[in-house]
């Protein structure tokens, strides 16, 4: 499995973040467009290329075309998403995600990319999968939780670059779960192929 490849699958959820801001009418509008338009690309390039359309890009492409249509319907709503658009965007994808563990564990599609289409139904390939998958789920469920908390706490003016509240809950916590989340998948990643490797040491050769 390429890790950079499913790190890519979140561009269009970090560029959200980035753009999303707290300051500026119509900002949460600009930002979930641009992540929609990503999302959008990379579902072209994907179906250009004959590739199976992923989950993230599936997902991006659909939350933020609700969002940017809802922000210029109605202006009004953009303070809502300011606060709360980004845990809204996390917490269903991480719902999307447990809800299609037990079919399709979303960086199996990845993974097929890499594994030969043999050991695509194999248990310990599905096992694999989903452990990650469940793991990346569970990263991404917290984010959304800090997310809605950093919209619900109001700070107070500071002469800071950034509020110290927003900066741990949308930025600080986010970077160390996705590390944590990247790491994991590379040592579970690891292990089942070293067993891999050992069981096809220790089958008898056909003469």
């Amino acid at each position: 499995m390429s890790m950079l490849k499913v790190l890519t699958g979140f561009v269009p959820w970090i560029l959200f973040s980035l753009v999303a801001t707290r300051e500026g009418v119509g900002g949460v509008t600009t930002a979930a467009l641009l992540a929609f338009f990503v999302a959008a690309g990379f579902l072209i390039v994907s179906m250009v290329r004959s590739r199976s359309l992923k989950l993230l890009e599936v997902t991006g492409a659909a939350v933020f075309a609700v969002f940017g249509v809802v922000g210029m319907v109605d202006p009004a709503a953009d303070g809502f998403l300011t606060d709360y658009g980004r845990s809204l965007a996390t917490l269903t994808l991480a719902v999307v995600i447990f809800v299609l563990l037990p079919v399709m564990p979303f960086t199996e599609q990845y993974a097929r990319e890499t594994v030969p289409q043999q050991y695509w139904h194999s248990p310990v390939f599905r096992s694999v999968n989903r452990r990650i998958s469940a793991a990346w789920g569970s990263v991404i469920a917290v984010m959304g939780a800090g997310h809605a908390l950093a919209g619900l706490i109001t700070e107070p003016p500071t002469t800071l670059p950034t509020r110290p509240v927003d900066l741990l809950l949308n930025w600080v916590i986010p970077a160390l779960l996705s590390w944590w989340a990247i790491r994991y998948t590379a040592r579970v990643s690891s292990e089942a192929h070293n067993a891999a490797v050992a069981h096809t040491a220790h089958q008898p050769v056909n003469r």
